[in-house]
């Protein structure tokens, strides 16, 4: 059973209660921060904005860091397998050519 725990965080200095699984207390005070982050800055930007388009403006924001970052993260995947992919063919090499030079005994 998951307990939930309530936490307070601070956006454009105003506090929320918001209720979280226990144990993702430090999670959720990172992402209110990020979107405070955000908010902060598109407020300084645009001062015309209203909290509404300020939230949405934010969300937009993050959202694509984390399309570039799972980008990032795939494209680094794939240089990984092919790394590894290399090495396997060059051990299977190397250990499949020193095999043709052992003695034959029959």
């Amino acid at each position: 059973m998951t307990h939930i725990k309530t936490c307070k965080v601070k956006i454009l200095n105003k506090s929320y209660d918001i209720k979280c699984p226990e144990g993702e207390e430090a999670n959720l005070l990172l992402a209110a921060e990020k979107i405070d982050e955000h908010m902060q800055r598109n407020k300084n930007k645009f001062r015309t904005l209203d909290n509404f388009h300020n939230l949405l403006l934010a969300a937009l924001d993050i959202g694509h860091e984390l399309i570039l970052c799972k980008t990032e993260q795939e494209q680094q995947r794939q240089k990984v397998t092919q790394f590894i992919t290399s090495l396997e063919n060059k051990i299977n090499k190397t250990v499949g050519g020193e095999a043709d030079n052992l003695p034959h005994t029959d």
